[in-house]
Order: structure tokens, then C-alpha cells, then sequence
């Protein structure tokens, strides 16, 4: 609004500038949708001669003639189809447009570049020296930049936060678990003046870090263990790929590295731990399964694979492209198929982990589907006669016209027969327990020979030594057409070239040298997209590192750096993380050391006065937001509370034993399908190791707001509910849960058990009133319940639901 004001004046002083007034205005609005690298519409606006050409819809304007030219009408109030699409015109640039027009829209020959009208988040990441402040506040280079926007706000930064705070904090962010009492009290303790420094290195390098930070990245990738869509299969091997996540990020592997294994692999690394990366493709929502035209299942995968790469790598909605020019961003449909292009030649794969494994578990695996086939066939055998005449016998039974259902062939039954036959099906198909009652001693002997030589086929069965992962077709890649357009004689230029996005300056990408295995398309997309140079990768990737950390992005939309998402808040700051964050490696650990060791993270959660009112949403960070524990960390943090939390890492998807209430909502299908894992101590790992079903989430993750693992999710929801506190203090896993920590501080009277259960919960000693409170609760719990094993669950539950608990300051 106040540059508008400022226009509006400037264009007062100037009344014979008229025409370099109005091309320059057409450049700064319209130039990043229409000038010479992108024409949405075909419309160029950059030069005369193109504005009285026009684009798809004829020429932009009529000399003279305002009222006549779509150009000013589409800037005029109530226009059907208004622009800019970045918001309205103010009414005197729309008069100067106007006048302009009016008087012969005469074009002046120093014309203002188009380059100077590109949005911010398509320009180089620019050097940055951080503000110079002498202010002993200031900690990193990170505090000049945001003490200099406070001082500009009128605010000030908030107190430093106690020790106590400080340790949970980092924790949370970093390993998504909360610290002891124990840890809380060396750390308080410690007089060191780096003890700070060394909290964080110690975090860092733990194992717990990769698991966090790894479910980050996860929901970014739309990880799921399943398909999806209706009948929701398994996708065997998809924690594959979960492990290379955590493994990367605990390896400090640089992001530019990261990026180039998920995106290609299988072409740029003979590693095969490195082409285990392209399990990207394959984790997320997949229809191999589904029964639909094959065609229609290949065009949503390849629409997948272009939404989620530019959304995740590029911050970028390329995905509004795909049926029409993009609306609000210089992307045309023409990019959307280029790219679209690049991943045409994909075929899903596998990667061996241990060449050496490879030949040994195929022939293997060959030998006993050989040898199942056979003992299926014997156990039918063994079965059918008994079966056919159990089927008889109940058939026999049932009413007449339900025995002719049966007798008439599928193709010839009447409706009502139809539906008789799949009304009666299952009750006349004989169980396996009614036939086995029947045989004779010496087919008993021979079914116990088969169960003796199917347990032996599968003594040593395990997960085979690969992984999911892509490869190319070969060097020669399927064409691209543009909707609607076939590749029809006379039309050369149907076919759609594979590339990169025009207003990032990206071109055609060459066919792959004489032998290449492959398009390498792929390869040429991740090498462009891991370039140093990229305006988008680097801003994009501290982007999300800084929304983790501080609630809120310097960009709020996280996964779009168009023109409908937010302005940064601290552009300059954003570039000199994103410049930082490449010249170090691009490093995520040294990134979040960056930024923990700063002061503005150090803060107190309180605001100021001053800050609840010029600055509610606390965009200009003058104090620390606090947040909810997500989904994961609430589970987890009540494993680690009650001491039962396996640390085990890796491995196939657990699945916990639910009760039947919980499993109400699923299918029946489904509800097969929940194959509780037979081992209980692997039902208390941590969450990341817990099955991610999209149709059907863990109850207790479900209410705390876990995606569903559709679409990217770069942001998760933190709602309030009161469905929340019902699971906390009702489902089987939190009573038994409470039940565990209530043994373990059985120790003592009644003061003895409260402090116990608040130090495993809270971390802390009770205070006076607490304690008091405490011990009136298990006097009366006990005499209700008849045990004080039950009253201190009791009292562990109500801890799990308090703010203290589920609330990080």
C-alpha cells in the first residue's frame, strides 16, 4: 500500500514521462507472465509490436481506444478475468495505463529490460553482508538481521530462556524426544560456557537425530507403507527407503548429494546405497494395483512425480500447469509437459544392496516358488474330494430356487440369482477345520508331511537384500504430447521436448551420448536443480530447516515461492542462509547449528505488550513461539516417560496391536489386513518405525494431526480437539503405558510415587501445592480402585494430557 501511495505521487511529478511511466509499469506487473522468456497465452507485452499482436485471444489493445482493448480491461474493476494476478492495479496506475493507451500508446526506445521484472524468488541468491549492530545480543550473524528488523518494528527481543527450557527445546527440534530429569540437571549444572555448544554437537550425533529429522523429510516425499486408493496393498519394501532417509541425514550427508540420489541415482552413482535414493519415486501413492486403463494409471503416476519433485526440490506449484497455463505463476503448460517429459522413461526397479546376494536370493527365492506350487497342488488334492462333498451337503440344505442359483451358469442367472449366489457363497464353501475332520489317519500323516516341508521351505525366509528403485527404460525415452495435441502428419511440433522450466532459464535437455544406457534426463534434471547456482534449491531447503525450528518459514509458504505465496519476511537473512548453507556443503547440521546457537532462538516464549499488539503472529520473531508436540513425539515421548520405548532402529514396518474399537473404521478388507507383529517388545519402537497405512492411520497419530500421505506435506496442522484428550487418557496404549511408569515408581509413600511419576513426566519435583494435590488424588484414587498401582496410572494419565507435557516453550 505505501509503495502504491509513493507511485501515485510519482506519477504526479512526471505527467510527460507518460509512456516510460506505463512501460515500466507493464514491465514490474506484467513481464514475469508475458515478456520474452514466458508467454502465458501466447501474450507478449514487452514490446509494441507484440501488444497489437496479442496472444491467443487476439490482439492486447487498440491504440486510442482504452475501452476497446483487453489489456485495460482485464486491469479494471470488475473484470471477468482480472490481472495482474498477483492482486489489483492501484486506480492511478490503471488511469496512467489508460491515458497511455489513449494517446497512441506510443512505445519509448529505452524501454525498461524484462529481467528487472522477474519475481524475487527466480532472481540468484545474492551476497549478503549481515546488518553491523553493536549489540550484545547479538550472537551469530543471524541475530544482526533480526535485531535490525525489530529495531525497524519498534520491538525488542525477548529475555534469554533458563537452561531448563533451553535443553527440552533442542531436544525437541532435534531428536523429537524429551530430556530426563537427569540430563536437565547435568545440563543446569554444568559451568562450562560452551556447555550450550556441546548439548547441541552431542545431539547432533546421535542416531535419535536422523529419526526426527528423517520424518521431516518423509512427509515432504509422501511416505507410505501401502498404496492407497481402495484396496490400499502393502508396499513391501518402502521402509527401504524410510532407512536411507534416516541414515542420510545422520551421516551429514550434503543436501546436494541427498537430492541428486533420489532424483537420479541409479544414473549419476554406481553405490547401490546411493541409487536406493530413487525409492523417492516409489514410496508415495501408487497405483500399479489398481484396476483401471493401464494409459490412465501411467499419466497419474508421471503427474505425481512432476508435482511432488517441483513442490519438494523447487518450492513450487508447477502442478496448476498441467491443464492450462499457470494463473498466477510464469509457468506454461508447454514447462509442465517438458518436465513431464524428463520422467516419461521411468520403469520401477530394484536395487541390490550386496551384489553378492543378488544371483543367491533370486535363485533361491525361483526354487521355492518351484517347490510351492507343488505342495499347493498335493494339499488340493488332499482336499477336494472332502470339499466338494462338504459343499454338497450344505447346498442340500438351502431352499430350492437358492440350489438353482448354483446350478445356472454366471453368465445366464437372473438378477435374483445373482444375488442369492452371493448372498449364499460363503456359507456353503466348506472351512479348512471341516474338511481336516474328515481325514482319514493316513491323510493326516500326509498333511502333516506338507505343514513339515512348508515350515522348512520358509525357516530362513527374510526381506530380500534390495530395495525399491527406478531406472530408465533406455536411451531413447516414450514421446510427450501436449493435451489435445496428438502427433499427427503435418504437426512436427506435437511432441514436447523434455526441459526445464523457461522462467528459471532452463532449456531442452540434449539426447544422451551414442551408448548412454539411458535418457538421462533425470541426471541433467538433478544436476540443475543441486546447481549452486539454482535461485530456488538452497532458498527452499533453509526455508523448511527454519519453519521447523521457529514455527513459521521466512517464507510462510513453505512449498510455494510463486507469486500466490508469501513475500519473505527477512529476504536478505533468507539469502545469506541460503549463500551459507551452499558455501558449507550444504550441510543441514552445520544449518541447524547455525541457527540454534543464535540468540533469537534462545528466547523466552513470553511475549512483550508491545509485541502483542504491533505484532501478533510474531513474524518479526521478538520472542520464541511456542509449539504442540507432533504426533509422533506425543507417542514417543510417553514410551520414553514410562520407560518402555525400544531403540531399536530400522527394519520392516511394525505393526502395534490395536484394540477393536480403534480398528472399527477400517474395511473389512482392511481389517484383515492389520497383521499385528508378532513380537511385542517391537510394538514400542519409535513412531517412524510404526506402519503408514494412507487408508488408515494409528488412531492415537491420527487425532494429533499425522498426514494421511497423499500429497507433499510441508506443514503439518496443530489442532486443538477434544478427541485428543480422550485418546490420552482412554486408549489401551496410554493405560498401559501408565500402568508401566506406575510399577516402576511403586517405591516409597505417597510422596515417593508423585515425585517418581512427575521427574518420568514432567521431568521436575512437584512443587508444594502440586505435591499436596498429588497425594489427595492417590488417597482417594486408591480407595476407589482398591490398589495404588492403578491410582498412580491414574495419575500418570492425567500428566499426559497436561500443557506442560504436550507443549514445547
Amino acid at each position: 500500500m505505501r509503495f502504491a501511495v509513493f507511485f501515485s505521487f510519482a506519477l504526479s511529478l512526471y505527467p510527460a514521462d507518460l509512456n516510460n511511466q506505463a512501460v515500466t509499469l507493464l514491465a514490474r506487473k506484467c513481464h514475469a507472465c508475458h515478456g520474452p522468456q514466458v508467454q502465458l497465452s501466447g501474450l507478449r507485452l514487452d514490446t509494441r509490436q507484440a501488444l497489437l499482436r496479442g496472444g491467443k485471444q487476439g490482439p492486447a489493445l487498440i491504440p486510442g481506444k482504452p475501452a476497446e482493448s483487453p489489456l485495460f480491461r482485464a486491469i479494471s474493476a470488475g473484470a471477468k478475468v482480472a490481472m495482474p494476478p498477483t492482486g489489483p492495479l492501484d486506480p492511478a496506475e490503471v488511469k496512467l495505463l489508460g491515458d497511455w493507451i489513449t494517446a497512441g500508446a506510443v512505445w519509448p526506445t529505452d524501454a525498461p529490460a524484462a529481467a528487472n521484472a522477474k519475481w524475487w524468488s527466480f532472481q540468484k541468491v545474492k551476497p549478503v553482508a549481515p546488518p553491523a549492530l553493536a549489540d550484545p545480543w547479538v550472537r551469530t550473524p543471524v541475530d544482526r538481521f533480526i535485531l535490525s528488523q525489530l529495531r525497524a518494528q519498534g520491538l525488542s527481543p525477548a529475555p534469554e530462556a533458563d537452561r531448563r527450557t533451553l535443553i527440552r527445546r533442542a531436544m525437541f527440534d532435534l531428536h523429537g524426544l524429551p530430556p530426563t530429569a537427569a540430563e536437565i540437571a547435568a545440563f543446569e549444572k554444568d559451568p562450562s560456557p560452551t556447555a550450550y555448544e556441546t548439548l547441541l554437537d552431542r545431539l547432533l550425533a546421535s542416531p535419535r537425530y536422523g529419526e526426527k529429522w528423517g520424518k521431516h523429510w518423509l512427509d515432504l516425499v509422501r511416505y507410505g507403507d501401502t498404496s492407497g486408493f481402495e484396496q490400499d496393498p502393502y508396499l513391501l519394501y518402502a521402509w527401504r527407503y524410510r532407512d536411507y532417509v534416516i541414515d542420510s541425514f545422520n551421516a551429514g550427508k550434503p543436501y546436494d548429494r541427498f537430492l541428486k540420489e533420489q532424483l537420479a541415482g541409479d544414473e549419476i552413482y554406481e553405490e547401490p546405497a546411493a541409487q536406493q535414493g530413487t525409492g523417492f519415486y516409489t514410496v508415495g501413492p501408487n497405483r500399479d494395483m489398481l484396476f483401471k486403463v493401464e494409459d490412465i494409471n501411467r499419466v497419474e503416476t508421471l503427474t505425481d512425480f512432476v508435482d511432488t519433485t517441483s513442490s519438494v526440490f523447487l518450492g513450487l506449484t508447477v502442478g496448476c500447469a498441467r491443464c492450462h497455463d499457470h494463473k498466477y505463476d510464469p509457468i506454461p503448460q508447454r514447462d509442465y509437459y517438458r518436465l513431464q517429459a524428463i520422467f516419461a522413461p521411468i520403469v520401477k526397479s530394484r536395487v541390490f544392496l550386496t551384489y553378492n546376494l543378488a544371483r543367491q536370493y533370486d535363485l533361491q527365492e525361483n526354487t521355492r516358488q518351484w517347490k510351492l506350487y507343488d505342495l499347493a497342488d498335493e494339499f488340493q488334492r488332499l482336499k477336494a474330494p472332502y470339499g466338494k462333498r462338504l459343499r454338497a451337503e450344505k447346498l442340500a440344505l438351502l431352499p430350492p430356487a437358492v440350489q438353482t442359483a448354483f446350478a445356472t451358469e454366471e453368465d445366464q442367472r437372473t438378477p435374483q440369482q445373482k444375488a442369492d449366489f452371493e448372498m449364499y457363497t460363503k456359507k456353503v464353501a466348506p472351512r479348512d477345520d471341516e474338511i481336516f475332520a474328515l481325514l482319514t489317519p493316513e491323510e493326516k500323516t500326509q498333511l502333516e508331511r506338507l505343514k513339515t516341508r512348508l515350515l522348512a521351505l520358509y525357516s530362513t525366509y527374510a526381506p530380500g537384500p534390495f530395495s525399491p528403485s527406478v531406472t530408465d527404460s533406455g536411451p531413447i525415452g516414450p514421446p510427450v504430447y501436449l493435451p489435445g495435441q496428438p502427433n499427427l502428419p503435418g504437426q512436427p511440433n506435437a511432441e514436447v521436448p523434455p526441459g526445464f522450466l523457461s522462467a528459471l532459464g532452463g532449456g531442452d535437455i540434449a539426447p544422451p551420448p551414442p551408448g548412454a544406457p539411458t535418457t538421462l534426463r533425470r541426471k541433467a534434471l538433478a544436476e540443475w536443480i543441486a546447481s549452486p547456482e539454482h535461485p530456488l534449491t538452497a532458498r527452499v531447503a533453509v526455508n523448511r530447516v527454519w519453519q521447523a525450528h521457529f514455527g513459521r518459514g521466512l517464507v510462510a509458504t513453505t512449498s510455494d515461492f510463486g507469486a500466490r505465496g508469501a513475500a519473505p519476511t527477512h529476504p536478505e537473512l533468507l539469502d545469506w542462509l541460503a549463500g551459507e548453507f551452499v558455501a558449507k556443503g550444504w550441510s543441514f547440521k552445520q544449518l541447524h547449528r547455525t541457527l540454534l546457537l543464535s540468540s533469537v532462538y534462545r528466547q523466552q516464549t513470553k511475549p512483550s505488550p508491545a509485541a502483542l499488539t504491533k505484532d501478533p503472529e510474531n513474524r518479526w520473531l521478538s520472542h520464541f513461539t511456542r509449539r504442540r508436540l507432533e504426533a509422533e513425539e506425543v507417542r514417543d515421548s510417553i514410551l520414553l516417560t514410562a520407560g518402555t520405548l525400544n531403540p531399536k532402529m530400522h527394519g520392516k514396518p511394525v505393526v502395534p496391536a490395536l484394540a477393536a474399537e480403534e480398528l472399527y473404521g477400517m474395511s473389512q478388507p482392511l481389517a484383515n489386513a492389520w497383521v499385528v507383529t508378532s513380537d511385542p517388545t517391537e510394538h514400542t519402537r519409535r513412531s517412524i518405525y510404526m506402519i503408514s497405512r494412507r487408508n488408515f492411520r494409528m488412531p492415537l497419530l491420527e487425532v494429533f494431526d499425522r498426514p494421511e500421505g497423499v500429497l507433499s506435506c510441508s506443514r503439518r496442522e496443530s489442532s486443538t480437539t477434544p478427541t485428543q484428550s480422550l485418546s490420552l487418557l482412554n486408549s489401551d496404549f496410554t493405560r498401559q503405558q501408565a500402568l508401566a511408569l506406575a510399577a516402576a515408581s511403586l517405591r516409597g509413600d505417597e510422596t515417593a510415587i508423585a515425585e517418581a511419576i512427575f521427574r518420568a513426566t514432567l521431568a521436575r519435583r512437584p512443587d508444594t501445592n502440586e505435591l499436596d494435590l498429588a497425594r489427595q488424588f492417590l488417597t482417594k484414587q486408591t480407595q476407589l480402585l482398591g490398589s495404588v498401582d492403578k491410582a498412580a496410572a491414574e495419575l500418570a494419565r492425567g500428566l499426559f494430557n497436561t500443557n506442560e507435557f504436550l507443549y514445547v516453550d
